[in-house]
């Protein structure tokens, strides 16, 4: 990725975007000019050009305007936007602007899809290019990989394809929080995988599932935490507490995300102002030890 010389240029909105070239006002120096003449081939992407945007990406030979807090979730760009800038910079409708070298037009609009609306991004047909985008952009840029269920399949195979070993344990846990006979194709979206990889999703269902039951069946007893007292007054809630978070619900997709779950539970403070102020401190004890412990163990419970 490299920062280009920006140059204090406005553009003009019109009805149609996708064919309107950049148009520049107000020359201000050398190295304005040579910016404009590189920005002169540019055209505005109609479809990511918001205008309350405040940083300008140049892909190929468009100019896409979007919000820096989504591009934030990346290591790379929070590092750089928080560099501060000097107060002569160029910039593009009144905003910074970042070329990015070798980067694909098409690989980015599923990117930034996939951060503006990741809901709608998630229950869309997948295709494999489409993961393959979102991975590529994801791994440069070093953007966490949400491993949304809809990808996993795919993006476990792709991702041992493309090298990138990190992101399987949680395509493997998206894909084994989901119950295959709710989904709109019965479950045989999973073919994609080979036949050890299905074996690692089973391996890895049965021991989430193990660990799930554990703490349903005995909320209070974590074995090696020590923290874990509560008083008479505050034990029948928590018990009821746990059951209640952690139990699977028939009615939906998925079975219980148990990660997921622990870590609400750690912020939940409705039910913490409930405890005294020991049982606090052995409540959120547990649910650490849990969690921690769990995190660990995941890349096992898959045989990775």
């Amino acid at each position: 990725m490299s920062c280009a010389s920006f140059s204090s240029m406005d553009v003009v909105a019109e009805d149609s975007f996708d064919d309107t070239p950049l148009v520049k006002r107000r020359r201000v120096s050398d190295s304005t000019r040579s910016c404009e003449a590189t920005r002169s081939h540019c055209s505005i992407s109609k479809n990511w050009w918001h205008s309350d945007g405040d940083i300008v990406l140049e892909i190929e030979t468009r100019l896409l305007k979007v919000h820096r807090k989504r591009l934030q979730c990346s290591i790379i760009f929070s590092d750089m936007l928080h560099i501060p800038q000097p107060s002569e910079t160029d910039q593009i409708d009144g905003c910074p602007s970042v070329v990015l070298v070798g980067d694909s037009l098409a690989d980015w609009e599923v990117t930034l899809k996939w951060l503006y609306h990741n809901d709608d991004f998630s229950r869309q047909a997948i295709t494999f290019d489409l993961v393959a985008g979102a991975l590529r952009i994801s791994t440069k840029y070093e953007i966490p990989w949400s491993a949304s269920v809809g990808l996993s399949q795919k993006a476990i195979t792709l991702a041992q394809e493309c090298n990138v070993p990190e992101i399987l344990p949680s395509c493997f846990y998206a894909l084994s929080v989901q119950k295959f006979h709710s989904c709109a194709d019965g479950g045989r979206s999973h073919i994609v995988l080979s036949p050890n990889d299905l074996r690692r999703l089973i391996a890895g269902r049965e021991a989430l599932q193990d660990a799930l039951v554990r703490i349903i069946i005995d909320p209070l007893t974590e074995p090696g935490c020590y923290n874990n007292e509560s008083c008479g007054q505050c034990a029948p809630r928590r018990l009821e507490y746990w059951r209640m978070r952690l139990a699977p619900d028939a009615k939906s997709p998925w079975s219980t995300w148990l990660t997921r779950e622990l870590d609400q539970m750690l912020r939940d403070e409705a039910f913490i102002s409930t405890l005294c102020s020991d049982c606090v401190h052995g409540h959120l004890s547990t649910i650490r030890w849990r969690l921690g412990r769990l995190r660990g163990a995941i890349p096992a419970f898959f045989l990775l």
